[in-house]
């Protein structure tokens, strides 16, 4: 049965490895093959244990399981940007879990908790240009795209154009219930 739960410590290497993955699924060409091939693993569990171990005030991470299998996550950052408001920093479904609405329900229970305590602010999030299918799905839940930037990869691997999508308030999020 499929479950929904803040994320703790203990959780790290579990979400790096989803998000490696998720990298390695969809980013080739965006980032390099060898950062994607031989360090993306390590570099994104070495992100998570940090994030966890040590969590921003304004951090949110929620995980949806399945038989404590990790099939998705999101990641939030409140308040991130004094103009653009809270930062969807990540979304990533297992692929064998995609289309199956864990993605639209993760950010669901983003807009959820972002309007419980910061209804005022608006919402933000970077996709990569190149990624023509996660843009859909951002636009399909409201956002628009207000502007591109080349940002520099994680841990030396190149950059890329990237895309930023945004809602004026967590309220504008269109997702079914």
């Amino acid at each position: 049965m499929l479950s929904y739960r803040k994320a703790k410590f203990s959780d790290a290497e579990q979400i790096g490895l989803l998000h490696a993955d998720s990298w390695k699924r969809h980013y080739r060409g965006m980032l390099e093959d060898d950062f994607l091939d031989h360090r993306a693993a390590s570099n994104r569990i070495q992100v998570w244990l940090t994030r966890l171990d040590n969590p921003a005030a304004n951090q949110w991470v929620l995980l949806a399981e399945e038989d404590s299998r990790l099939l998705g996550f999101i990641c939030v950052y409140s308040k991130d940007d004094p103009t653009w408001g809270s930062l969807i920093d990540n979304l990533h479904v297992a692929h064998n879990s995609q289309g199956k609405g864990i993605g639209t329900w993760l950010m669901m229970q983003a807009r959820c908790w972002l309007e419980d305590h910061f209804a005022g602010t608006g919402v933000y999030l970077w996709v990569m240009q190149d990624n023509p299918s996660a843009r859909r799905f951002y636009e399909m839940l409201g956002a628009s795209e207000q502007d591109t930037v080349d940002k520099p990869n994680p841990a030396g691997g190149g950059s890329a154009f990237n895309c930023r999508y945004s809602w004026a308030t967590p309220g504008d999020i269109i997702v079914a219930a």
